[in-house]
């Protein structure tokens, strides 16, 4: 559906990502790419549905709302991505709609470690959602896509990326404080100098897409690291 608004011709800020070109140069047909698209989220309604049957009836509620944020981030007539909620969309449904509904699958219940822990790795994947937005600021304006980046401007990524990633590491603080995650997880807050990094990169270039550009590969990495000290945290809290 963005191939279909134009954006993905217009947007000078995808000349610096890889991903877009996949129907602007290789010659697939735009209904080809959205058949294989339902076909897999076919599979994985299949997938789901076995597990209803087999561990908990419940599971379909998971289910039912993450094929609504999958479908309906750009497909009409809800378009989540185009009204301004699409890092939330992204929060849900890579945060607490995924690690909570895995953990109430092996397990039966929903934990407060779950829930403490799918707040911070969803706020680290709406971050590159929204690092990644700030340079298409222009190009999503013109087709009607309001992103936060298009409401507020490309400026105010200087302020909202700091308090974005405050909110991320203060998140796993107060689920260590409060007892549902194991101290060990503060390990994740050893990411913090590589998302300074990032951070100076955001406010420095914020209007240079080039120079921009580094910063969103660093949110992926600052995603991948994190999460990774995450489950060490977790694994080690859990055996000791």
């Amino acid at each position: 559906y963005d191939y279909k608004s134009g954006v993905d011709v217009i947007d000078k800020g995808r000349e610096f990502k890889r991903g877009s070109e996949v129907l602007l140069k290789s010659g697939l047909n735009a209904r080809v790419v959205l058949l294989s698209a339902m076909v897999c989220l076919s599979i994985t309604a299949a997938i789901g549905l076995y597990l209803v049957a087999a561990v908990d009836w419940r599971i379909i509620l998971f289910g039912l709302v993450g094929i609504f944020i999958t479908y309906f981030y750009t497909a009409p007539p809800v378009k989540l991505g185009y009204r301004g909620l699409g890092e939330l969309a992204c929060w849900v449904g890579c945060g607490p709609l995924p690690v909570i509904g895995t953990y109430f699958v092996l397990s039966g219940h929903i934990g407060a470690s779950a829930v403490a822990i799918s707040i911070p790795v969803g706020l680290l994947v709406a971050a590159i959602l929204y690092i990644g937005n700030v340079p298409d600021a222009e190009a999503d304006a013109s087709v009607g896509k309001r992103t936060i980046s298009v409401r507020l401007g490309r400026r105010m990524v200087r302020v909202l990326g700091p308090v974005w990633y405050a909110a991320i590491y203060l998140s796993v603080i107060l689920g260590v404080v409060a007892g549902a995650l194991p101290p060990w997880t503060l390990l994740g807050l050893l990411t913090l100098p590589l998302v300074v990094k990032l951070l100076r990169l955001t406010r420095e270039h914020y209007n240079n897409i080039p120079k921009y550009v580094p910063a969103i590969m660093m949110t992926v990495q600052v995603f991948s690291a994190t999460t990774a000290l995450f489950i060490v945290g977790l694994v080690v809290g859990h055996l000791v």
